[in-house]
Formats: structure tokens, C-alpha cells, sequence
């Protein structure tokens, strides 16, 4: 690969609208007073060690409206990842449905219940609005932890390790690239790898940790970086990577079960997640320039440099998209 090439390969990344679109919450984070830009909240519960841990998602219009059970199953998944990546495990689920279509809100709670039944979730309240103007599915998930994993807090000189599930099938929805790895698993299957990262965070083995999520593999890594205030070497010829698919698209894929973990330890690490099934690979290391290098096929080119530019559209800074 020439120089150029993996500069053209940078610049369709941050074009990349799963990634663009995280710009938005800059603005709102402002008037709300909150920049930690995790993937999860959570608190302690009294005097104990147990930690509450919430995340709340809305799936996407365009994957409403073109497979609206596969809208209600990903609300399951996208928030069961989000708190799983901190540590915790998932006990309950809560979701809105709005939609005037009976067969859109059937199909929807269908894939919902896909879901509850593949995580192991009980559904503690739900909200339908039969009557709006649009389609939505908005959902949140609880989960307990004994030891929380943010996305702030990677170190310099951590290792950087990608874990992924690639045991799945790559498909796309409009603009979404999706590797499903979970429908065809039994909960069994799916429950044994999501306990890896539980593990890993209640021995302490990794200093941050997120899911990788709808900015795909390198938005995810912008957003771990931003969220802790530090850059990355990383290269992409280690990634784990399916067969058959396109570095690009795999940059940008949503996979079912995948992460980015900040550690001190990558050998304890690497052997507990492939005990897990996962696919595990040190891809790179924390650095203290706040910029995100990628190298790949024997070329470098700077990703993102966070000195000057923000993921999630701080306001301090503008996304660059070239």
C-alpha cells in the first residue's frame, strides 16, 4: 500500500457517518455539564461494592425503517455492549417504541424479545407511543458491577487491545455495516464470551475499556482515546479481521461483540478473552500527544489529532472530515 492510498483509506474513515454523527453531542454535553464521554454511567449502591451501571441508546432511523426487528434486537445488544464493556453484567431492560405502523411495532417488540431471551434480560418497564409521525426505538440496560471499566482512564505506554467476536457473518443496512455474530449463537455461547470483559475487570486487569459501536472499530478507538485525553499508535495489520472483508469496511463495521481495552497487562488479558472465545490482538500503544497514528502495509498517516480536533464536537474543537 502506497502513502497515498492510506491517506485516501484515513479520509473515507472520518467521512464515515457513523462516526460524523457522534459530533453532535458536544453541544449537548455543554448545556448539560457533563464530558467524561463514557459508553455507561454507574454509582455505588450504600456502603457495598456493587455498582449500578446504566447506558441508554436509540437505534438509528434508517435501520428502523428497513428491518425494524433487527432495529429491536440491536437495542437489546447496543446497550447490553455498553455496560458489559464496563464490567458489569446485564440484569434488566427498559425500551420506547413509537411507530403508527401495528406491524412495525409488532415487528420491533419481536426483535426485542429475541434479545431479552438471547442476554437473559428482564424487561422492567416499557413505553409505546402508537400515535407519532416517525419510527423509534429507544432502550436502556442496567447492569451490576463489582469493578467498573471506563473509557477514561487508559495510561501512556498501555498496550492497546482489540477483542472481537468473529465467528458471525458481515451484512449492511443502508449506510450500517454489521458483523452479526450473536443470532446464530445459542445464549449459552453468547453469555460465556460477554463474561470475559466481566472478568477482566473484576481482577483488574485493564485500566479503560468501550465497545465497538456504530462509529465502527476506528471511531470506537477516537473515542476511547478523547474520552481519556490521550492519542495511539495503532496498526491495523494486527487487527482481528474476518475473512473475505475489506480493511475498510471492517473499520467502519458494528460487530455484535467487540472491544478496545486500555492495559498494563496485555498477556493476562489476551489469554483470558481467547479463553472466552474472543479473537484478541494487541493492536497498539497509549501516547501522550493526544494525535491517533495508523500504520498499515508499511505506511503511517495521522487518523485523528485530538490536540485540534474532537469526536464528539467538544467545543473547543470541529471534526475535520478530510
Amino acid at each position: 500500500m502506497s502513502k497515498h492510498q492510506l491517506t485516501d483509506l484515513i479520509i473515507e474513515l472520518r467521512k464515515f457517518r457513523g462516526l460524523t454523527r457522534k459530533s453532535a453531542i458536544g453541544e449537548i454535553l455543554d448545556i448539560l455539564g457533563e464530558t467524561s464521554y463514557d459508553d455507561a454511567g454507574f454509582f455505588e449502591v450504600g456502603t457495598s461494592d456493587i455498582k449500578v451501571v446504566v447506558s441508554c441508546d436509540g437505534i438509528v432511523e434508517n435501520l428502523v425503517e428497513s428491518d425494524p426487528w433487527l432495529a429491536g434486537y440491536y437495542s437489546v445488544l447496543a446497550n447490553v455492549n455498553d455496560v458489559v464493556a464496563k464490567g458489569a453484567k446485564p440484569v434488566g431492560f427498559v425500551n420506547i417504541i413509537s411507530s403508527n405502523s401495528n406491524e412495525m411495532r409488532r415487528k420491533v417488540a419481536e426483535g426485542i424479545q429475541n434479545g431479552l431471551r438471547k442476554y437473559q434480560l428482564k424487561l422492567l418497564k416499557g413505553h409505546t407511543h402508537p400515535d407519532t409521525s416517525y419510527s423509534a426505538v429507544d432502550a436502556m440496560v442496567i447492569g451490576i458491577a463489582k469493578n467498573v471499566l471506563p473509557s477514561t482512564a487508559a495510561k501512556v505506554n498501555d498496550s492497546l487491545i482489540m477483542a472481537v467476536d468473529l465467528n458471525g457473518k458481515f451484512g449492511s443496512k443502508d449506510w450500517l455495516k454489521t458483523f452479526d455474530s450473536t443470532t446464530m449463537k445459542s445464549s449459552q455461547e453468547v453469555l460465556e464470551r460477554l463474561d470475559s470483559m466481566i472478568k477482566l475487570a473484576e481482577r483488574k486487569l485493564a485500566n479503560a475499556a468501550r465497545d465497538v459501536s456504530g462509529p465502527g472499530i476506528a471511531g470506537t478507538i477516537a473515542m476511547l482515546c478523547e474520552s481519556s485525553q490521550v492519542g495511539a499508535k495503532v496498526n491495523v495489520d494486527n487487527m482481528p479481521k474476518p475473512v473475505g472483508v475489506e480493511v475498510k469496511d471492517w473499520l467502519t463495521t458494528y460487530p455484535g461483540m467487540g472491544f478496545v481495552i486500555s492495559t498494563k497487562q496485555p498477556t493476562e488479558c489476551l489469554h483470558l478473552l481467547r479463553k472466552h472465545k474472543l479473537a484478541a490482538e494487541v493492536i497498539g500503544e497509549i501516547r501522550a500527544d493526544k494525535r491517533i497514528w495508523f500504520s498499515y502495509k508499511g505506511q503511517k498517516a495521522l487518523f485523528f489529532d485530538l490536540k485540534n480536533e474532537s469526536v464528539f464536537g467538544s467545543k473547543r474543537f470541529k471534526i475535520r472530515t478530510s
